[in-house]
């Protein structure tokens, strides 16, 4: 009776551990990020001069995160995200843990996604598709989206981080052949609701199109509005990007203070299978502000020595005007008014 008994009890054992390694086979989490470090030097420094300093994030954020998924089976998946940024020169880290992604989800093969939480905002990632840097870290049109997005000029709406982040938001995605579609709301609460919209089209010709609209806080008002279009083409070698930004804001009167458009042009041009030249140039404007304007200049080599690490040269001219704000720029922090600075950026990117 009692080797009956054992029997029973490892049979029980090994169907418990079958089921266990069945579930866990389906279950996924991955730790991912990058660390992008390098030298910048630049002179008409902000401050005054020329200067030289250890830059963190020249052609990627230096982020950490956590990402998984569960297979629950009939094509629908559990995801999450947990993703925060540090400083790689210094180790220093964001107050907030996980200030870029902190997200739960599902996804469906057929149905599309539907995430919650703190995320990317739909808008940004559909830009991101023509801009023609890419959305590098620096020196693209990350710049001018994220300071025409409300931070600026509309004061701080707790929903809308930079315009690239949305918090309390609830989004919904999904492709369609070449065809992407998303769109989020982050819900008002205390801080102001935000609404984001993007659209793709993916083959030899690409095609994108975003639109971004900020309350300011505590109000129903629309306190900036954002949007863009853009267009690329590959052939062979060569790839050309054409996108167009404009941005508007509104002070907490409702007074229209800036409305910037933003050209951007580019080509990349890939001379092996792990080298990438890139050439664009970006001119800024804002319409309410006649000598706000700068033009931009870049050009830029990105090499791959693994497919984990790259190091990459950039070398930029930037030429603002005598009223030239962080409006119009292409600069983290911008550049000093009324002059043409120039900027040289070497560093080293690696993924894990």
């Amino acid at each position: 009776m009692e080797t009956y008994l054992m029997k029973k009890r490892l049979i029980a054992l090994a169907a418990l551990a079958l089921v266990s390694g069945m579930a866990s086979a389906q279950s996924s989490v991955t730790v991912y990020g990058n660390i992008d470090i390098g030298v910048l030097t630049q002179n008409n420094a902000p401050a005054g001069g020329s200067s030289t300093s250890i830059a963190n994030g020249g052609i990627s954020p230096s982020i950490w995160g956590f990402r998984g998924s569960e297979d629950l089976g009939d094509g629908l998946k559990a995801t999450f995200n947990l993703e925060g940024h540090f400083y790689a020169d210094t180790g220093a880290s964001d107050p907030r843990l996980f200030r870029r992604q902190s997200n739960v989800g599902l996804s469906s093969a057929t149905l599309g996604t539907l995430t919650l939480g703190n995320q990317y905002s739909p808008a940004i990632l559909a830009f991101a598709a023509t801009d023609p840097r890419g959305l590098r870290e620096n020196f693209s049109g990350l710049y001018p989206w994220a300071y025409n997005s409300g931070a600026l000029t509309t004061g701080n709406n707790g929903n809308n981080d930079v315009g690239v982040f949305l918090q309390n938001a609830v989004s919904y995605s999904n492709k369609f052949g070449p065809v992407g579609i998303a769109g989020a709301y982050s819900t008002s609460e205390t801080k102001g609701a935000v609404y984001s919209l993007g659209a793709t089209y993916t083959g030899p010709v690409s095609l994108s199109a975003a639109y971004q609209a900020t309350n300011l806080a505590n109000t129903s008002e629309r306190g900036s509005t954002i949007y863009t279009v853009g267009a690329g083409y590959t052939m062979g070698a060569f790839t050309g990007k054409l996108n167009y930004l404009r941005g508007t804001n509104k002070n907490a009167a409702l007074v229209e203070t800036s409305k910037v458009g933003v050209t951007g042009v580019g080509v990349d041009w890939k001379t092996a299978t792990n080298n990438t030249v890139m050439a664009a140039a970006y001119y800024g404007k804002d319409k309410k502000n006649s000598t706000d304007k700068t033009t931009t200049f870049i050009l830029s080599d990105e090499y791959a020595l693994s497919k984990r690490t790259t190091m990459y040269g950039q070398l930029v001219f930037a030429n603002a005007k005598s009223g030239a704000t962080l409006l119009t720029t292409m600069v983290a922090g911008g550049t000093a008014p009324d002059k043409t600075t120039t900027l040289f950026n070497v560093g080293i990117k690696h993924s894990f």
